[in-house]
């Protein structure tokens, strides 16, 4: 690190804060970055320290089997929890209102209306979600187009599993697996629209992702995926920061400037910011929103 960058870091609670900030935008990546270049030019154990914490929570990027067992353990610790509420969900799910609710409640969320829209645009008949979930954005799309065929591929079973049972559609298809290998999991451009929302804040390869996607849809094809928009202004002592889930379930943020830089230059590129609902309590006191919900960006293949 040049000489001149040290004094950046000289002042340890104003570059924790620093660090901090980072970390409640969910840019772990960029928070670790910060700690190792504090430790480079201040030797200070405490930034060390904070290094080797963060870097533990981004340990399930080290390998597939590391990443499955993350996604899995989190999901199957949520949902598969024992008692009342577990056999009044599996109720609600046999008797098809989960369903019905799930699929009205998604229909009028604004991410689904715009996938719609392309959906609709690119007369698609043969659709992909890489990273699926509990199988809500399918099951709606499903629902209301049956004349499309959608493919679900999610990385934890236990939402699998949740998906399989929540579907009445014999054009919902679901399987385990991860949005980065879709392209083995099916023929190469097998797709007319592929879609990714709120994954690649998670994956451990954001361009590797993304050219996978790209490689299972047909020339001319849409890919459309959904990224948090997390831009906060900080007003005073920032508290110590934990994933909830113990480890970095989000490990980066994106930006507008950086989606353009990205992606801008590809053929019919659009990205729509979607406001989300801010929260009391979700994140500490001294953050205010700037920017806060959701990016939405489409773009065609070459």
């Amino acid at each position: 690190m040049p000489e001149s960058t040290a004094p950046a870091f000289a002042d340890f609670d104003a570059t924790i804060q620093r660090i901090r900030f980072e970390l409640y935008r969910e840019n772990v990546g960029g928070a670790l970055d910060l700690a190792e270049a504090a430790h480079a030019a201040h030797p200070d154990p405490r930034y060390k320290e904070q290094a080797e914490r963060i870097r533990g929570w981004l340990q399930h990027l080290g390998s597939r089997e590391a990443y499955v067992a993350a996604q899995e353990g989190q999901y199957h610790g949520l949902r598969a929890r024992g008692g009342w509420k577990l056999f009044e969900r599996r109720l609600r799910m046999w008797l098809g209102r989960k369903t019905k609710k799930l699929v009205e409640r998604r229909a009028a969320n604004p991410e689904f209306r715009l996938l719609e829209a392309e959906v609709l645009a690119v007369k698609a008949r043969r659709v992909a979600d890489c990273g699926s979930g509990e199988g809500g954005v399918v099951l709606t799309l499903a629902a209301r187009h049956p004349e499309i065929q959608i493919d679900g591929v999610e990385a934890a079973a236990t939402n699998v599993a949740i998906a399989q049972r929540l579907s009445r559609y014999r054009n919902a298809r679901f399987r385990q697996g991860l949005a980065e290998e879709v392209d083995r999991l099916f023929a190469p451009g097998t797709f007319d629209l592929v879609y990714s929302f709120a994954v690649l804040e998670h994956v451990r390869d954001v361009d590797g992702t993304v050219a996978a996607l790209l490689r299972a849809l047909r020339p001319g094809g849409r890919l459309c995926f959904v990224v948090p928009m997390h831009e906060f202004r900080q007003t005073g002592p920032l508290p110590d920061y934990a994933p909830v889930h113990g480890y970095a379930d989000h490990c980066r943020v994106f930006t507008e400037a950086d989606l353009r830089a990205r992606y801008g230059g590809e053929p019919g590129f659009v990205l729509h910011k979607i406001p989300g609902r801010w929260k009391p309590g979700e994140f500490p006191d001294v953050l205010e929103p700037i920017e806060f919900g959701s990016f939405f960006v489409a773009f065609t293949k070459r």
